[in-house]
């Protein structure tokens, strides 16, 4: 019988999961939101960044062409003794989405901040989600 348990355990995550990117993907920001800067949008989204946190792992997404200048970006991500710097990568418009293991317990708080790389040098800051794992 457990055998049997397992997969519905799986397609119970995979189908909770999927709900959760979709109710992700059809959040948008008002237009005066992201002109004025740093207003907030639903829980783990801020200006131009998403953060989704569940089963040890971390979804991001850089998003709306209208929401940040194109160019080099990194994010810094912390929480539950874990913080990383990653890669730098390029923007063009659009979504990109980045996923990681993110190894922390249940309850744990992670943040994440998109940082833009200004051309003449030192960044901006282009969200600061925050959400639960």
């Amino acid at each position: 019988m457990k055998a049997l348990e397992r997969p519905g355990r799986s397609l119970a995550r995979l189908l909770t999961t999927a709900a959760v990117l979709t109710a992700v993907t059809a959040m948008t920001l008002s237009p005066a939101a992201s002109a004025a800067g740093r207003v907030a949008g639903p829980a783990g989204t801020s200006v131009c960044l998403r953060l989704l946190a569940d089963y040890n792992a971390i979804l991001l997404r850089h998003w709306g062409s209208d929401c940040s200048p194109r160019g080099t970006y990194h994010i810094h991500v912390w929480g539950g003794g874990r913080d990383m710097n990653y890669p730098t990568y390029t923007y063009s418009g659009g979504n990109r989405d980045f996923s990681y293991t993110w190894p922390v317990p249940s309850g744990t708080n992670i943040c994440a901040e998109l940082w833009y790389h200004k051309p003449g040098g030192g960044y901006s800051s282009y969200g600061l989600p925050c959400t639960t794992m």
